[in-house]
């Protein structure tokens, strides 16, 4: 693959183009919080709008990426129009040369991210630099080239998006399924206390007081012997600033340890964040500020996973929830939630398996977003023979 090497800022543009933030732009408003991390673009719409009506705007096609530095693997080909937040960089090609499409590829290269960070400025949340960025150099290929590469990635990304759009549905059917059989059944109700026999409620402090943990809890911020399973990894799917903690810690925390399938659900801070703990083939435990429900019958962790999701769910939790400074609940109010049980065998026929469907689909999402990772880097590189990928494609439409 021949190529030149050419900079950013002789090929694409910052934009700044302004305006006010009215009702229509409030539905595809863009910033560092509904970015999605690892290059998988964003999710509408986001809960925290800016104080102020003024905002930047995107067209159809620009390039939206994370400047702070946390958050700079989070990037979106845009497919719409709308408006987003000033941490966020808004790059266009000003050049015929230039494919936008191309342009995304590069700039979602760990290569791009890796000069981010290195020309970053500032101590508590470093930015990049915006006139570093535009210096920027990288390869340019033919038109042609341009268009394979970017293409292959994109089916890659289009796929990815599909798993989670699928997802997205199945949940929502899960959840009516759930509430409509408990509004059926609501003459059937207990306390999840009345559960305890098959049904552990339990969180980080149930081993010990905090002097104990600190003196025999060791987090840190790299692959070590088990997980520590904070809400913020699970909002992010379990990607990027994960925490680990040693033998010694996992060792330590027998009363938190997770296994696949438990409920989770924020109780400080981000209350009412309900999450399903995912089968990994590795050690796990609850993290702080968060409780979890536990069973050797996962029948009634599925429908309880499902039901706190719900809207009657989520009314429960703010039921129990108070705090002005920081909003919280406590293990003991949690179980004196009363709620609906449904019957067993419909549980496990109707519900499991959908929930079963998404993890499949998580599963085929990780590969894809492994695949492309492994992708990226060479076909920029020129590693990869693009006659090969040429024919593939074609084969594909």
């Amino acid at each position: 693959m021949e190529t030149k090497t050419v900079r950013l800022g002789d090929f694409a543009t910052l934009v700044n183009e302004k305006c006010y933030l009215n009702e229509a732009s409030r539905n595809t408003y863009v910033s560092t919080e509904n970015l999605k991390p690892n290059r998988l673009g964003v999710f509408f719409p986001i809960t925290k709008l800016p104080r102020t009506n003024k905002v930047n705007t995107f067209a159809k096609g620009d390039i939206l990426i994370a400047n702070i530095r946390p958050y700079f693997k989070k990037i979106w080909h845009a497919n719409i129009a709308g408006t987003h937040s000033t941490d966020v960089l808004n790059i266009r090609s000003n050049s015929k040369q230039l494919l936008q499409s191309y342009l995304a590829v590069v700039l979602s290269d760990d290569r791009f991210f890796d000069y981010m960070m290195a020309t970053s400025k500032g101590t508590k949340m470093p930015r990049g630099d915006k006139k570093a960025i535009m210096d920027f150099k990288f390869e340019l290929p033919s038109f042609k080239d341009q268009i394979i590469i970017s293409d292959s990635i994109s089916i890659i990304n289009q796929k990815i998006e599909l798993n989670q759009q699928i997802n997205k549905n199945l949940l929502k059917l899960g959840i009516n399924i759930a509430i409509r059989t408990s509004n059926i059944n609501k003459s059937t109700t207990c306390r999840i206390s009345d559960m305890k026999d098959f049904l552990t409620v339990s969180d980080h402090v149930a081993n010990g007081s905090f002097k104990t943990l600190k003196d025999n809890v060791t987090i840190v911020d790299k692959p070590d012997y088990s997980l520590f399973l904070r809400n913020t990894d699970l909002k992010r799917n379990l990607m990027d600033d994960k925490r680990w903690i040693t033998k010694h810690s996992y060792d330590f925390l027998k009363k938190s340890h997770l296994y696949g399938g438990e409920v989770i659900i924020s109780n400080v801070g981000d209350v009412g964040s309900v999450h399903r703990v995912p089968y990994l083939d590795e050690h796990m435990v609850a993290g702080n500020n968060v409780i979890f429900i536990q069973s050797a019958d996962s029948w009634i962790t599925d429908y309880l996973y499902l039901y706190f999701l719900s809207n009657i769910g989520q009314h429960a939790l703010s039921t129990i929830t108070s705090g002005s400074a920081q909003q919280k609940f406590n293990k003991t109010d949690f179980r004196a939630i009363e709620l609906p049980i449904i019957p067993k065998n419909f549980v496990k026929k109707n519900l499991t398996p959908i929930l079963k469907k998404i993890d499949s689909n998580r599963v085929e999402e990780d590969c894809l977003i492994t695949l492309r990772d492994l992708l990226l880097p060479r076909l920029l590189s020129g590693e990869i023979d693009l006659s090969i990928l040429e024919e593939v494609l074609k084969n594909a439409k």
